[in-house]
């Protein structure tokens, strides 16, 4: 039996992408969610430029990632908007992970919308929650397909050699 020399570069590379994916520089995933979704909730802006996020902890009801951005339509006009996501606290007793980091103690999809005050229907929520799901999921998928793709034909190329 012959044992090939495969280099582990190649796989280390592609967790490593893997690993990547799943964490931001340092923005809270809700905070995330909720632009992903507010992006999703003015079809009409081909930009949003973020200005700020504030967010509010009424604890232990809710916290709120409140956004306030520019949208600039097809027609180059901007327009400044705010939208509000409301997370549901979801931890039955305080820890030191909550106190570092309060927003760890919220649910991670929105109970609750507003953009520009106005509420968003359950209906109209649902259907902007699961199409950002859907787009995760998704994007997720393709990369691993792609990373599984390369490491498959790096270890193939080693074993042709």
């Amino acid at each position: 039996m012959k044992i090939h020399n495969v280099s582990l570069k190649p796989l280390l590379l592609g967790m490593s992408a893997l690993l990547a994916a799943c964490s931001g520089p340092s923005e809270d995933v809700r905070v995330s969610f909720c632009k992903n979704i507010t992006k999703a909730a003015v079809p009409s802006a081909q930009s949003i430029e973020w200005k700020s996020n504030d967010n509010t902890f009424r604890r232990p009801e809710y916290a709120i990632a409140a956004l306030t951005f520019d949208a600039t339509d097809g027609d180059g006009k901007t327009t400044s908007m705010r939208s509000e996501c409301f997370f549901e606290y979801d931890a039955i007793e305080d820890t030191a992970q909550h106190l570092a980091d309060p927003f760890s103690a919220y649910s991670t999809l929105p109970f609750a919308m507003t953009l520009d005050g106005r509420a968003l229907s359950d209906a109209e929520l649902v259907r902007l929650r699961n199409g950002e799901q859907v787009r995760l999921g998704k994007a997720a998928i393709q990369a691993l397909e792609t990373n599984a793709k390369a490491l498959a034909d790096k270890v193939r190329a080693g074993i042709g050699q």
